[in-house]
């Protein structure tokens, strides 16, 4: 990775560990002096997210150092370790934001104690936080798209379902002021419902990174026409691709006239290698093998 390139993404996630540190602090001061559980929920999942800027910023200066002796294919794959537990984080706040809000819905219903209203300096800070994690959203889509990070990609989608939360913490909190209050609960439950999908796509994704899961075949169908278009291959006899993080290996066996040298078979295996890595600028390495046709 490129110095520059490797400097403006340790930058993005300071900015949003800054950033998160801030809203974290201002959702859980107001959420809890101001009686609103939907702001404490999105608090909580605020100061999930100061845990997984911090944990991404350290993996990330592992992730983007140069292969040594111990990891000749680099380190890339601290970042897909990194990825799955950020899951795992995101999964464990989920369950006990969801567990909370149940409970204080059942109360709200069965138990006849009186309900304190929200204040409304928490529908304020809401609606402030509803704007700075949108522009947030944006720029670390904007960042991930142009150096195709996959830990980037799943902050700026955990940016955006943290609007969406914040979106209806608003709304729970603005109905709560017309002392409609159980709607502060139910929008701590949609906040823990937005934050369970986003920890089951990231576990999914992070799986398949580390325990490199083939592309589609549509991809493989792509690299193999490729390989044929070789001119002086005869078949392509086992291709085998793998995802390592956002880019990819190949090992793929060629047959070629039996009758050629040396020399002349491997030239071909040479153009395969070299085509392979031209046409498709994922491909970190194509491994060719060459066997004899008859």
């Amino acid at each position: 990775m490129a110095q520059d390139q490797k400097r403006k993404l340790l930058r993005a996630i300071t900015i949003g560990l800054i950033v998160n540190i801030i809203l974290a602090v201002l959702k859980l001061s107001f959420g809890i002096w101001g009686n609103a559980q939907a702001l404490i929920s999105d608090g909580l999942n605020s100061f999930s997210d100061v845990f997984i800027s911090t944990l991404i910023l350290v993996v990330m200066k592992v992730a983007t150092k140069k292969p040594d002796h111990d990891h000749p294919y680099g380190h890339e794959k601290f970042e897909g370790l990194a990825y799955f537990v950020l899951g795992i984080i995101f999964f464990m706040t989920s369950i006990y934001i969801g567990i909370t809000s149940v409970t204080s819905i059942f109360n709200y219903f069965t138990v006849s104690t009186q309900v304190i209203k929200p204040h409304i300096y928490t529908v304020i800070i809401s609606i402030i936080s509803l704007i700075i994690k949108f522009v947030l959203f944006k720029y670390f889509l904007i960042i991930s798209k142009k150096y195709n990070n996959p830990t980037l990609k799943a902050d700026s989608k955990n940016h955006l379902l943290d609007a969406w939360a914040t979106l209806f913490s608003v709304i729970g909190l603005s109905l709560a002021q017309i002392n409609l209050i159980v709607f502060d609960y139910i929008a701590a439950f949609i906040i823990g419902v937005f934050i369970f999908r986003l920890s089951y796509q990231i576990i999914k994704d992070a799986i398949s990174y580390l325990v490199d899961q083939a592309p589609t075949p549509e991809e493989i169908d792509q690299i193999h026409k490729v390989i044929l278009e070789v001119k002086g291959v005869i078949s392509v006899d086992d291709l085998k691709v793998r995802r390592h993080m956002t880019q990819k290996y190949v090992d793929v066996e060629i047959g070629v006239e039996s009758s050629l040298s040396l020399k002349e078979a491997h030239l071909i295996a040479e153009k395969v290698h070299q085509q392979v890595e031209d046409e498709f600028p994922e491909v970190i390495h194509c491994m060719v093998h060459v066997n004899p046709v008859n």
